[in-house]
């Protein structure tokens, strides 16, 4: 299950972050100039920050206690159930990044920039799916267990 959650994950991840390269390439060749969109739309910057925030910390939080609050009753949960469970999470964390590359595209100020990005930066270093973190899921969870 580690194994998928990775490449899950990563292939998540990889297309934002080569993104982000191709628009560092694109802004030092100087080929689009997108400060008159934000110019015109002074609300972009806070409503990109409010939807990686929410996306990257609330989001997951919210799935997580409807997930347990579904399992009240459980004594143990199915691999698959709790897999289903943490590939939507990632699913979801990993809207942040994008949405901290659209600021970065549209060059909003820089607090909500740097918002942004720090709700990018907590999902993608909370959610990676280690094998530490899977495993503690599993005890958490009693995956296996017989009833």
């Amino acid at each position: 299950m580690t194994r998928r959650l990775q490449r899950f994950y990563w292939s998540l991840l990889v297309p934002v972050l080569v993104a982000f390269v191709v628009l560092y390439a694109v802004r030092k060749l100087e080929l689009v100039d997108t400060r008159p969109l934000v110019a015109a739309n002074p609300w972009i910057g806070p409503v990109l920050l409010i939807l990686a925030a929410t996306t990257g910390v609330a989001a997951p939080i919210l799935l997580r206690t409807l997930f347990v609050r579904g399992l009240r009753e459980a004594r143990s949960v199915a691999e698959d159930r709790l897999e289903a469970f943490e590939r939507r999470t990632l699913a979801v964390a990993l809207v942040a990044p994008w949405l901290a590359l659209a600021a970065a595209f549209l060059e909003v100020p820089t607090v909500f920039f740097g918002g942004a990005v720090l709700s990018a930066f907590y999902a993608v270093y909370f959610f990676y799916p280690s094998g530490r973190r899977i495993a503690h899921e599993r005890r958490i969870f009693r995956v296996g267990e017989s009833p």
